[in-house]
C-alpha cells in the first residue's frame, strides 16, 4: 500500500471519524460506513490515488472507478483530514449501491466533513475559544447542519435545507445538484 492509502486508512481509523453519525434524505452514515470504506480500501476494491490536477486541496471518489483521487501526498493537517472524511463518506454511499440526488450525496459529505472537523477540536469549539470561519457557503451551511446532527442525527429536509441551496448556487454542481448520482457498488 501507498503512503496515501496508509494516511486515508489512519484517518478512517480515527476516533472521531467513528462519531459520525447521521442521515439525511435517504442517506445514513455511521461508523459501519467508515469501517466499510476501511475494508474495501485494504481488499484493494477502492483504490486510493494522488492525481495533482484536481488541486492540492481537493479531493474526488468516482464511483464508475472506485477510486478516491486526492490532490496532495500527505493528510499533513485537519483540513486535508476532514476531506478524505468527505470523499470517503461517496465512498460508503458506493458501497450501499444506492442512486441519490447529487445534492443530498454532497450534503452528507459536507456535514460528515464538518462533524470530523468539529470532533477533532471538539475542546476548543466546546469552551467557546474556537468558532469556525468558512469562505464557503457550503461548509458555513454544512456546519450547521452539523450541529443539527449532533443533538438529532435524524435530520430533516427543513433541517438541510439551507445546504442544499447553497449547493445549488455553486458552480461546481449548479448544473446537476437536481440530478441522480446512480452509485452501483463497490
Amino acid at each position: 500500500m501507498s503512503a496515501l492509502t496508509d494516511a486515508v486508512g489512519a484517518v478512517l481509523d480515527k476516533v472521531e471519524t467513528g462519531r459520525i453519525v447521521f442521515s439525511l434524505g435517504g442517506i445514513s452514515i455511521d461508523a459501519n460506513s467508515y469501517k466499510g470504506v476501511k475494508t474495501q480500501i485494504d481488499a484493494g476494491k477502492i483504490k486510493v490515488e494522488h492525481n495533482p490536477k484536481i488541486g492540492t486541496n481537493n479531493g474526488v471518489y468516482r464511483y464508475t472507478a472506485n477510486t478516491l483521487f486526492l490532490g496532495f501526498q500527505t493528510a499533513d493537517n485537519l483540513d486535508r483530514e476532514a476531506l478524505i472524511v468527505h470523499e470517503c463518506c461517496h465512498a460508503a454511499m458506493d458501497i450501499a449501491a444506492k442512486t441519490v440526488r447529487v445534492a443530498h450525496s454532497e450534503a452528507a459529505a459536507y456535514v460528515a466533513q464538518c462533524l470530523y472537523f468539529y470532533y477533532r477540536n471538539e475542546a476548543a469549539f466546546s469552551s467557546g475559544a474556537r468558532k469556525p470561519t468558512f469562505a464557503s457557503e457550503k461548509l458555513s451551511a454544512a456546519w450547521d447542519v452539523a450541529t443539527k446532527a449532533r443533538a438529532n442525527p435524524a435530520l430533516s429536509d427543513e433541517d438541510i435545507a439551507p445546504l442544499l441551496a447553497a449547493i445549488a448556487k455553486d458552480p461546481t454542481y449548479k448544473d446537476r445538484h437536481d440530478k441522480d448520482e446512480p452509485y452501483d457498488g463497490v
